[in-house]
């Protein structure tokens, strides 16, 4: 990561990358599939603690209550952490065709990853395109509210401000589907 901070990802090769940590390519690529997985290790990381805590909820909670506390996770971090830490892996993506294409793929493969367990929970038919739409909506939704985190973070926006105008949106976000889009695009309403 340092590397990658200090030239930018895509002039770092993965020779380079070995030897700063004194080992082989080989031993590089046994450890990640390719140099992208690099920068989104971290994001992997959240990504099986997201399907631990969709599997492991209770089942008089809702699904969508899971991405809700999630979102609400990243803005507490987006609270408390050092914006410096907070942004390291957003700027290599801003200045990075690659990874920006990259994380386009993990973000589908996300929804993927988390339609069957949404299907297996509330016991969706075979075929059954809601599961895929609900994950799709929830980990779009998070990713959207990531997004506009780091994107004013990057423009030096104050963390604490940004944070709390995150946690209005995101609430105002999550209430709307929990309601199931009930109402929306009424005059009057949400």
């Amino acid at each position: 990561m340092a590397l990658f901070a200090q030239r930018g990802f895509d002039a770092v090769t993965v020779a380079e990358i070995a030897r700063a940590a004194d080992v082989s390519e080989k031993t590089v690529f046994n450890h990640f599939p390719s140099k992208e997985d690099l920068v989104f290790e971290h994001g992997r990381e959240r990504l099986m603690a997201l399907v631990e805590a969709l599997r492991s909820r209770p089942a008089d909670r809702p699904i969508i209550s899971v991405f809700r506390a999630n979102t609400m996770a990243f803005v507490g971090h987006v609270e408390r952490a050092p914006t410096a830490e907070i942004t390291v892996v957003p700027r290599l993506v801003t200045h990075s065709r690659t990874l920006r294409e990259r994380l386009f793929v993990l973000w589908e493969g996300e929804a993927q990853l988390l339609a069957p367990i949404i299907a297996e929970q509330t016991g969706a038919p075979p075929g059954d395109l809601v599961p895929m739409v609900a994950a799709r909506t929830l980990a779009w939704t998070h990713g959207l509210f990531v997004r506009e985190g780091f994107e004013r973070l990057l423009a030096g926006e104050d963390r604490a401000t940004v944070a709390a105008d995150l946690r209005v949106k995101a609430a105002r976000a999550y209430d709307l589907l929990e309601g199931g889009l009930a109402g929306y695009g009424v005059r009057g309403s949400l």
